[in-house]
This record gives structure tokens, C-alpha cells and sequence, in this order.
């Protein structure tokens, strides 16, 4: 895989790789091949309704942005956050040739330290690995090829304006809890659904913590159903993600948690 990857770099260059990586994601999805690893993009469509508004926080390529705007329809809004301007820039041209309106992205980071943050792409072996960008200082031990300062926000300050906001995918590869503590007005006003990957187990009991006080519960997606999960377990969940329901907005899930 890495060398097929490697020819088409050289080939394509970089732009045209991304679009056409973006491109071919968007078919398989569509085919409902895409696998277990991507069961969550599947399962939006168990509870995402026609007029929400959606947050997809790290969204690089669109593997979420795209499918939630077609559920969402024309009545709901998504706000797409992603810092990297390669990414920021592939997913606009995405968005421009499948002639989506309902999507606004953003080119920030959330939650971090200070007025900007330094993004970095590393090396993962001898291969440049687009998916594992993050913020530098998270693993500064990593070998970077490029790096990009990128302006800082708070959730709360992005945000405060939207009128409702039932759910948020978060995928930042590690700084899931800086992004929600820096988002907790939002949360408590609106308590949307939180889609979040959590590779750690400490990591996951710092959100839990955090957002328990809101009445939040943790699910993990096992065969199209939720089920709780004590955040102190060892369980893993596939592709670490983890789902976090406020208690409020339960009855919603009733036929969905086991």
C-alpha cells in the first residue's frame, strides 16, 4: 500500500493526491463497502435528522463533513473545522465540485494554547502520513516534514452563535479534552452528541469527567447498537471511538442502546 501510495505522490503530486484520496472515500462510502473501521460514518444515519446542525472538528478529507450534509439536507447547517491548509483547501474543492452550500469550514485550531499553533505532517517509518497530523508540541518527539502555524480559537467563540447543535464528531489526535474545555458553554446550552476518537484510557476518563457533570453517559457502537461502557474498564472500542449521550436527549436513542 505504501508504494502504490508513493507512486501515485509522485505522479499526482500532492494536491491532486488529496483530492483524488478524498474522491475515492466518498465513492466506497457510498457503495457501503468502506468497512468495519468506518461503521460510525454508517450509523449517522440512525439519528441524524433532516435540519440539524452538525460540528465535524478535525475534518480533514470530509469522510464525515460529506455524509452529514446530505442527512442534514438543505434545512441544517455542518461547520466544518480543519486547521491544515492542505486539508482546508482539499475539502473546499470537494465541497465546490459536488455543489454543497449547507457546509461552512473553518481554518482554525480549537482549544489550543495561545493565539496560534504550530500543525505539523510527521513521518511514520519512511512514509509521510497525512492522517496523523496534529498539533507539534502534542508529540514532539515525531520526525515533522512540514509544519504551518495556524490561528487558535475557543469552541465557545466559534460557536456562540448557532441557534441549536445536535452533534459533534471530534477526531484531533489527542487534544479532545483542550478542544471541549474550551467549548463547555456550548455543551451546556446545547448538549449535542459527542462522536469523539480516544486512543487513551486516560484521556477518556478526563472527558468523561469533564462533561459527566452535564449529564453526559459514555457508548461504544458495537453491531448497528450503543452500548454503555464504564470509562474506567479496560474495553476498547473499534477505531477508538467513543460516543458521549447527555441524559436529557436519551429518549432520542431509545431504540439504538441495547
Amino acid at each position: 500500500m505504501n508504494s502504490i501510495k508513493k507512486i501515485l505522490l509522485s505522479l499526482l503530486g500532492e494536491k491532486k493526491y488529496l483530492s483524488l484520496l478524498a474522491l475515492i472515500f466518498q465513492r466506497i462510502y457510498q457503495t457501503g463497502l468502506a468497512g468495519i473501521n468506518y461503521q460510525d460514518i454508517y450509523f449517522l444515519k440512525e439519528f441524524i435528522k433532516e435540519g440539524n446542525y452538525c460540528v465535524d472538528i478535525g475534518a480533514h478529507l470530509g469522510y464525515y463533513t460529506l455524509p452529514l450534509s446530505r442527512m442534514v439536507k438543505s434545512a441544517g447547517k455542518i461547520f466544518a473545522v480543519e486547521p491544515m491548509s492542505k486539508f482546508h483547501d482539499t475539502l473546499i474543492n470537494l465541497l465546490k465540485k459536488n455543489k454543497i452550500q449547507n457546509v461552512t469550514v473553518y481554518q482554525t485550531a480549537l482549544g489550543g494554547e495561545g493565539e496560534y499553533v504550530e500543525m505539523g505532517i510527521p513521518k511514520i517509518g519512511n512514509t509521510k502520513k497525512f492522517a496523523y497530523a496534529r498539533v507539534k508540541r502534542q508529540d514532539a518527539a515525531l520526525d515533522y516534514l512540514e509544519s504551518e502555524k495556524v490561528r487558535n480559537e475557543s469552541g465557545d467563540n466559534l460557536f456562540k452563535q448557532l441557534p441549536r447543535l445536535d452533534f459533534i464528531k471530534c477526531d484531533v489526535e489527542g487534544l479532545e479534552v483542550p478542544v471541549f474545555a474550551s467549548m463547555m458553554g456550548t455543551l451546556s446550552v446545547h448538549h449535542p452528541v459527542l462522536l469523539c476518537e480516544l486512543a487513551d484510557k486516560n484521556e477518556r476518563i478526563k472527558l468523561y469527567e469533564m462533561i459527566a457533570p452535564l449529564g453526559y453517559q459514555c457508548y461504544l457502537l458495537r453491531n448497528k447498537r450503543l452500548y454503555s461502557l464504564d470509562v474506567y474498564s479496560n474495553e476498547k472500542a473499534i477505531s477508538h471511538n467513543h460516543y458521549f449521550i447527555p441524559q436529557k436527549r436519551l429518549g432520542e436513542f431509545k431504540n439504538l442502546i441495547a
